[in-house]
């Protein structure tokens, strides 16, 4: 378990916490602001630092629950919000070989690309909670130590605002991978038709969707912080989190236009292989039709009759052999000039 705390008072300015036993002195202090940061995997422990901040038992269960969708509710004392950033692609390579993705849960394959933060903010106070590591909120926890006056000094909405900010902006870089994932697919495709499976693209197509639904509703998330939530007072904040909201409509669409790059690759695989299908039903059917004529020949001289041209002939063999051979050059050509080969 990880715990962080910053508080911030105007009088005595910033000042980090090694540990949380000042916590209760700290709540009781008016004009105080404080981001806790908090990751663990021990519920209990959660339920305690909760109650320091009166924090509701259905918000601390849902921090817990895997796979949850983004969302924001609104209590008396404090407002509860649920996000999704985006796992580094080494943390996603190395599920994708540990799992049968296939047989994953739909909660489980939702975690596959995303991590989820939640977050409890009211006016003097901001909490972050993950269960695993998250590299830029560390960062970005450490930047506050560094510039407090343009960040926990402006309130907690200033840090809600950095904290989305910088997520939306990872998952519009991140889904530039996906991007050159299709790409990469397109060209083994049209090159390499033999070598490519037609089951990553139905996976990715997936991940897409499901990323796309998460974003969705991150951005419904957002929309409320830009519009209603009253956590969001100083309507040049609000416009703050209008420009976010900007920026998550233009990861949908990116994704949908990568979802239907997706029904693109798959299609142009079936048209390949159609291509090749067709090529070898030609030469097939150029080869039955050059030996059709040369079946019947050698039928012909199959039939138990004696009295048959050339058949008591010494030359009789090789010359039936020039004339199969002949039809079968002439044939060739006739169909070589049908651009048919």
């Amino acid at each position: 378990m990880t715990i962080q705390l910053h508080s911030y008072h105007p009088q005595t300015g910033l000042v980090t916490h090694e540990d949380i036993t000042s916590l209760d002195a700290l709540t009781r202090q008016k004009d105080q602001t404080l981001w806790l940061d908090i990751e663990t995997r021990d519920q209990k422990k959660l339920e305690q630092i909760a109650g320091y901040f009166n924090l509701h038992e259905l918000a601390i269960e849902d921090c817990f629950t895997p796979g949850h969708f983004p969302k924001m509710e609104e209590y008396p004392d404090h407002t509860f919000i649920i996000l999704r950033t985006l796992k580094s692609w080494s943390e996603v390579e190395d599920v994708w070989e540990e799992e049968d993705e296939e047989n994953l849960p739909e909660d489980a394959r939702r975690d596959l690309f995303t991590r989820k933060i939640a977050i409890f903010i009211s006016r003097n106070f901001i909490i972050t909670f993950r269960r695993k590591e998250i590299s830029w909120l560390d960062a970005l926890f450490r930047q506050v130590r560094q510039y407090p006056e343009d960040t926990i000094a402006r309130g907690t909405d200033v840090l809600l605002h950095r904290i989305v900010d910088v997520l939306i902006d990872r998952f519009l870089r991140g889904i530039n991978y996906f991007e050159n994932l299709l790409d990469e697919m397109e060209d083994v495709v049209i090159e390499r038709t033999d070598e490519f499976e037609v089951q990553e693209i139905v996976e990715l197509k997936r991940e897409l969707v499901y990323l796309r639904r998460i974003m969705r509703d991150q951005r419904a998330v957002i929309a409320r912080l830009a519009s209603e939530a009253s956590v969001v007072k100083e309507r040049e904040r609000r416009r703050h989190f209008k420009d976010i909201d900007d920026h998550a409509l233009t990861i949908i669409h990116t994704l949908d236009k990568q979802i239907e790059n997706c029904n693109g690759v798959r299609d142009a695989y079936y048209a390949m292989v159609n291509v090749r299908l067709g090529d070898i039903m030609r030469i097939l059917a150029i080869l039955t039709t050059i030996l059709a004529p040369l079946n019947l020949l050698v039928g012909f001289y199959g039939m138990n009759f004696e009295a048959l041209p050339l058949l008591h002939s010494q030359y009789g063999f090789w010359f039936i052999v020039v004339i199969m051979v002949l039809l079968s050059v002439l044939m060739i050509a006739y169909f070589r000039k049908k651009r048919w080969l």
